[in-house]
């Protein structure tokens, strides 16, 4: 499963479709066109990248953001570190279904890409208009990386050892964040270092996103370091951490996309882009505060969440997002009026992106299932850059589907799942809109303080 027995010259690659029968008429409103593939959780081998690829190529998609690192797995061949990869790329079981209900399916999963591979994923990519961001995500998500350097985490180190025996086999938001000595900075710094030596896009992925801060809070030297860098709160603590971050992609001549929870406590980066996920409030915010701004809410834009309320959706997660629900994106206006976005964030939106967790995506075809056809959609929304009029795609969906099935892609029929797509027994937790939007509002309320201010 190591990248090491995978090096191909890309040649056995299939040959690129053509663009997908959708409307691609006039110019594009957004450069930015993308979508974010987490491998982390559910590692895909090569082959079926460059697929992937050809895919979102013929959706004129042009950025692949590949989720590289979380608590699951690690997948990015690091010389420096190399039981990132011997340990942090393995687990021995997966979480089966989503909730309190949920078991462990006992099936080892592993795998990880060779720094050769990912050359040429970047090139394969790059003959096609798509530009690859990579993204390594720190201060949390931080399992793997502390199953395989416990001296990276915070407390003792027996502590972390045995908190971390494995990468987590379970899925949600874990407590481990690493530590923020210097010997961890520089750490992560030769980390990133590698990253650009492969990647060669200009924007390159740090995280920043549900990153737990009780360990740091109630860590004595944690707190020691906080009082040194007059950092006042375990938020500005973070935000440094990435700031540090930012800085030695600066030096690279990269700078940094992170999810908007960077912007919680100080801003760490001026020429850093948000993705805002959860909701207007990042996206505002950084907009107000000079960065560019790529759109990716998670209510209209997260192809992991259930596709209708029916019983037999398999592993419902989230909430609703139908492919009527994905057509009726409307970046700027979110389906009101185009004044519902201030004249600050239309003029820093660089973009709109796709985003597919794939905690519950363990094979191809799931992955298609829970893609397509709301990529086609998608696509649509973010070349012209407003919701859809939901007849006018109507009339296009039987020419679209009929390609993808050319395409051998074993996308979700209009009318649900077919028997084999289903999940029977496996359980999920689905989220009723109203739920969701609450939520959002308790998890963005610090920023839209600042917002406000």
């Amino acid at each position: 499963m190591s990248g090491a027995g995978r090096r191909s010259s890309g040649t056995d690659a299939p040959p690129r479709p053509a663009f997908a029968p959708l409307d691609f008429s006039g110019e594009p409103r957004f450069a930015w066109r993308g979508v974010m593939l987490d491998v982390a959780r559910r590692f895909r081998p090569m082959p079926e990248l460059r697929r992937f690829v050809d895919l979102l190529a013929a959706h004129r998609i042009t950025v692949l953001q590949l989720h590289l690192t979380d608590d699951q797995g690690w997948r990015f061949e690091v010389l420096a570190y190399p039981r990132l990869t011997g340990i942090g790329g393995r687990r021995s079981e997966s979480q089966l279904g989503h909730g309190p209900d949920s078991t462990l399916d006992g099936v080892p999963h592993e795998g990880w890409y060779s720094q050769h591979e990912l050359r040429e994923l970047v090139a394969y990519a790059a003959a096609r208009g798509i530009r690859v961001v990579p993204e390594i995500d720190v201060p949390g998500h931080a399992k793997a990386i502390l199953a395989a350097y416990p001296e990276f985490g915070v407390g003792a180190l027996d502590d972390v050892r045995a908190r971390n025996l494995e990468p987590w086999t379970r899925y949600g938001i874990n407590d481990e964040v690493l530590n923020v000595e210097d010997a961890t900075i520089a750490f992560v710094a030769t980390v990133f270092d590698e990253l650009c030596d492969v990647f060669d896009a200009d924007v390159v992925g740090f995280g920043g996103d549900e990153a737990q801060k009780t360990r740091w809070q109630d860590d004595a030297r944690t707190q020691e370091l906080m009082a040194e860098r007059g950092l006042a709160s375990v938020e500005e603590l973070q935000s440094w951490f990435l700031a540090q971050v930012a800085d030695r992609l600066r030096s690279r001549g990269r700078r940094a996309v992170g999810w908007d929870e960077m912007l919680e406590g100080r801003d760490p980066a001026p020429d850093a882009v948000v993705a805002s996920w959860r909701g207007p409030v990042g996206a505002e915010l950084g907009a107000r505060l000079g960065h560019d701004v790529v759109l990716c809410p998670d209510l209209w834009t997260y192809f992991d969440y259930r596709q209708s309320d029916a019983a037999d959706e398999p592993i419902p997660v989230g909430t609703v997002l139908s492919l009527e629900d994905a057509a009726s994106f409307d970046p700027l206006g979110d389906g009101a009026s185009a004044s519902s976005a201030s004249a600050a964030l239309r003029e820093r939106v660089i973009g709109v992106q796709a985003n597919v967790w794939t905690e519950h995506l363990d094979t191809r075809d799931r992955l298609d299932y829970a893609v397509f056809p709301r990529l086609g959609a998608f696509a649509e929304v973010a070349w012209h850059g407003r919701a859809l009029d939901w007849a006018s795609f109507s009339s296009r969906l039987p020419d679209y589907l009929a390609w993808l099935e050319e395409q051998g892609v074993d996308s979700r029929p209009l009318d649900g799942p077919r028997p084999e797509q289903q999940r029977p027994g496996v359980p999920g937790v689905p989220r009723e809109r109203a739920a969701r939007i609450a939520e959002l509002e308790r998890l963005t309320a610090s920023l839209a303080e600042v917002a406000g201010a």
